[in-house]
């Protein structure tokens, strides 16, 4: 069951990605040896992924894919202290990487149209990773795919991709339940089709989730906001 489960990881890969373009800040060009034509934007602050710190900015460029694509991997590959560039397609994001000493970078891309592009820039340091703590209790079934921790403008939020094999019904009582227990109480449940919404408060703090009915089990996207000014 867990396989079929984590059959998903491609879409949970497309939720994370718009997960981390919900916020995005102007910055200058040229980051991470990155063609000064690129359009980059800073995408929140004291970011963690997985435990992970790392810095993330969102790009586009009026410029073909593989121009761009060739004009970032040449400019990683001039430095002859670092590894080799490794390049991957999943669907139809092309991911450049490379490892810098104790740190990690990536470069992600995807055609918008034949000659616009857009994607990410993304800098790790995987030394540093720590375990990542829950902020909210979760069904004992649910499991986690990935887990976002930021902090931007005094607001800490929590970003959370997880999988359940029970149904969306059973799984959206399952969480309220366990929401419920530390004290959330519900403020919205909606249900259309194949898709729920649920969110609930407590204390100032807010809980968001969409869950959408999966062949195996049932996909949850959470988000969590602990603090805010």
């Amino acid at each position: 069951m867990l396989l079929k489960l984590l059959s998903c990881k491609t879409q949970c890969q497309y939720v994370l990605i718009n997960l981390l373009s919900i916020i995005a800040l102007p910055c200058h060009a040229g980051w991470q040896d990155t063609p000064d034509n690129l359009r980059l934007q800073a995408v929140g602050e004291d970011l963690r992924l997985n435990g992970t710190p790392m810095k993330i900015k969102a790009f586009t460029a009026d410029l073909p894919m593989e121009s761009v694509l060739k004009q970032v991997h040449d400019n990683w590959e001039k430095q002859a202290d670092r590894s080799p560039v490794t390049r991957t397609k999943n669907i139809n994001w092309i991911v450049l990487n490379q490892s810098i000493g104790n740190q990690h970078r990536s470069f992600q891309i995807r055609e918008i149209s034949a000659s616009k592009v857009e994607g990410y820039v993304a800098l790790t340091s995987p030394q540093q990773t720590t375990e990542p703590k829950l902020v909210v209790r979760l069904p004992s079934d649910v499991q986690t795919v990935s887990i976002i921790d930021s902090g931007d403008g005094g607001k800490i939020s929590q970003q959370i991709i997880a999988v359940s094999p029970r149904s969306i019904d059973a799984t959206v009582s399952a969480l309220e339940t366990s929401l419920k227990a530390a004290g959330w109480e519900r403020h919205v449940l909606k249900k259309n089709g194949t898709l729920t919404t649920f969110s609930a408060n407590r204390n100032g703090q807010e809980f968001d989730a969409r869950l959408s009915a999966q062949k195996a089990g049932t996909l949850l996207m959470m988000n969590t906001i602990v603090q805010s000014k």
